[in-house]
């Protein structure tokens, strides 16, 4: 195991690595801490680090998140604009987590614990864990979304063939959908 090793994992992770993932490899935290003062490695928060020379991305709030919880998945309207089915900004990042997961809470980030798993119904989108389009519609119309653009979202969603159809009628049993034309 060696920093080479390190920088494949970080590459998968749009250059981020945890204390943890490199401990598995063999690395220590006084190693990590030699590779940030020399420049190698870039210290971002508290068991988090990102290499200096990978691109900055826009999401890359969102990368940094998915390399603390890889168990983690992007949900509600977070995942409504990561899929692509809404153009609105939401104001906070929704984050559904294991219940054993130890990440806090943190400005711009709602987080949500799962006992069910947050790793079931989900779908692999630019490097992210994102809900499925069925679930991410269901959850947001859950926290109180606007239900015209949750509507929008579905037809957009079905139109894209992310739904099939048993995810329509289950979504037809639920508000906003039951009376919607999807």
């Amino acid at each position: 195991m060696s920093w080479d090793d390190l920088l494949s994992t970080a590459a998968a992770q749009h250059g981020y690595f945890t204390t943890a993932q490199a401990a598995e490899l063999g690395i220590s935290r006084r190693a990590l801490s030699w590779r940030a003062e020399h420049g190698s490695a870039e210290r971002i928060a508290h068991g988090l680090y990102r290499l200096p020379h990978w691109p900055i991305d826009p999401s890359d709030e969102l990368y940094a998140l998915q390399a603390l919880v890889p168990s983690g998945t992007f949900s509600h309207d977070t995942a409504l604009t990561l899929l692509g089915l809404t153009d609105i900004i939401p104001s906070t990042i929704h984050l559904t987590i294991p219940e054993t997961c130890r990440l806090r809470s943190r400005p711009g980030v709602t987080l949500h614990r799962s006992r069910h798993g947050a790793m079931t119904d989900r779908t692999l989108r630019d490097g992210l864990w994102v809900s499925a389009a069925r679930r991410a519609l269901l959850d947001a119309a859950r926290e109180g979304a606007d239900p015209d653009q949750l509507v929008s979202a579905a037809r957009d969603a079905r139109g894209r063939a992310m739904l099939t159809a048993g995810d329509l009628a289950e979504l037809r049993r639920h508000p906003p959908f039951e009376r919607a034309r999807l």
